[in-house]
């Protein structure tokens, strides 16, 4: 049997966190909210899983992968965010008389696929409506669910009505938890009740030690450090690879996730504290979610951004992934000294263009750091783009990669944008929500040709170029 997971909401319900985690990769108990969908699969007996991503595929692959790890065969598919489902199913190439479990991958439930597939197929002609504490569960089978994948549509309802012949739509009430996650206040109280145990059938990660509070304690992940847990008058959960002063205080619910640091005498009471975000010395966190130089407050949803890093900031390790590869410098500085040769050439023909301007200026931003940098006024952006490389040659851009030039709703690592892209050598405009699929799909696809495609369709685009981040200025 088999399974089609969506994992393809934008979460802006959620903003802004919105712009570091899609839903689907939302750390809860430090696991992201689809690997317990997957474990479900998995328990339930299901074996191939087609999972439906959207922008951030490729941090789905990283954490993913092709599902071994739970036994499973996962496939790939990219959609746009939160499209119609009755849209995606006619690409997949589906047989139509088999039985296929669809579910979100993006909300966090009890386990109970098992219950539903088994109930499913002793109720095969019916459609089966999955009901979890009073929540549609956002499961389906089909073929029997067909014509009302709608429903499987984000955001999910729960009060549909249900036209045709009523006698074959049956509902079955599931046992257990279910959080849509649609409020911070709702990741908030999903956090906490798995730090409890009180989500019916789902356990927290890491191993138990007890606190200061009799009846809860810590679920402490790998290479941990903390202080004398046993003296904190608190529980929760803190994830792999943190470090907290032993000087610091917490009470009540406290959720530290991975690769933390929070630093000494800072206090902690019911907050989050997500992956890689520092804390600064004596700092007094309370009903809150700190996410880097992110803090929110899920009571009202207001959020700020603190510049200042000894206060929160974002706790990273200068990776080596981050430098630019030496091959991609060394091309990119033959290549300058190219246009440098060529630039009389390249004057000639800039000068000659419709609007006699000589040069275009681009504004980029990289590690928080406005960069200014100055292109030719060519139609093919291969040519125009030579005098930028210099900023790969200095190792801060990649020669291929997503477009730093435009505004990204997405919070896009610095070390995924490239001089050259799917959007960077093109003068036609893209609709922004088409963007970031252009340029995710471009990132996976890992072939030579197609760039070598791409900078051969850069001499042939003559629309005129979008209206950006760019002016134009007189040599």
């Amino acid at each position: 049997m088999q399974a089609i997971i969506f994992a393809n909401r934008d979460g802006k319900e959620l903003a802004p966190l919105d712009s570091y985690y899609c839903p689907a990769l939302l750390p809860i108990s430090n696991k992201s909210i689809i690997e317990y969908t997957l474990e479900d699969l998995a328990e339930a007996g299901i074996e191939r899983v087609k999972l439906v991503v959207s922008t951030q595929v490729s941090e789905i692959k990283v954490l993913v992968g092709n599902g071994e790890r739970w036994g499973l065969e996962v496939e790939y598919f990219l959609s746009k965010q939160q499209e119609d489902i009755s849209k995606i199913i006619p690409r997949l190439a589906l047989d139509k008389t088999e039985s296929i479990l669809l579910a979100r991958g993006d909300m966090l439930r009890s386990p109970c696929i098992k219950n539903f597939v088994q109930f499913s197929q002793q109720m095969s002609q019916s459609f089966v409506i999955a009901k979890l504490d009073e929540q549609n569960a956002g499961l389906m089978m089909l073929p029997a669910a067909v014509s009302y994948t709608e429903e499987l549509n984000w955001p999910l309802c729960n009060d549909a009505e249900h036209t045709g012949n009523k006698h074959n739509i049956v509902t079955q009430v599931l046992h257990g938890d279910c959080f849509m996650l649609t409020t911070l206040d709702e990741y908030m109280r999903a956090n906490q009740a798995m730090a409890l145990r009180k989500v019916i059938g789902a356990e927290p990660k890491g191993r138990f030690c007890s606190s200061a509070d009799e009846a809860n304690g810590f679920y402490v992940g790998a290479q941990t450090k903390t202080g004398q847990l046993r003296m904190q008058n608190a529980w929760g959960i803190i994830g792999d690879n943190t470090w907290i002063d032993e000087s610091v205080n917490m009470q009540q619910s406290v959720i530290v996730g991975k690769n933390c640091l929070i630093d000494a005498r800072s206090s902690l009471k019911n907050c989050i504290i997500l992956d890689d975000s520092y804390v600064g010395q004596g700092l007094n966190v309370s009903n809150a979610i700190i996410c880097n130089n992110m803090l929110l407050t899920p009571s009202t949803g207001g959020a700020i951004r603190l510049n200042d890093d000894s206060i929160i900031a974002k706790n990273h390790n200068k990776a080596a992934n981050r430098k630019v590869k030496l091959l991609d410098k060394l091309c990119a500085f033959l290549l300058f000294i190219l246009g440098i040769l060529i630039s009389p050439v390249l004057l000639v023909a800039s000068l000659a263009s419709s609007n006699k301007k000589t040069f275009i200026k681009d504004i980029i931003t990289l590690n928080n750091t406005n960069f200014a940098c100055w292109r030719w006024n060519l139609n093919s952006l291969f040519l125009s783009r030579l005098p930028q490389l210099y900023l790969v040659v200095l190792g801060r851009l990649h020669l291929f990669g997503r477009t730093p030039f435009l505004k990204q709703d997405q919070g896009f690592n610095d070390n995924e944008f490239g001089l050259y892209g799917p959007l960077q050598l093109r003068r036609d405009v893209v609709l922004e929500e088409e963007r970031q699929l252009v340029e995710t799909e471009f990132m996976l696809n890992k072939q030579k040709s197609q760039r070598w495609k791409l900078i051969k369709q850069s001499f042939s685009y003559s629309p005129p170029e979008p209206q950006a981040t760019s002016e134009a200025t007189k040599n």
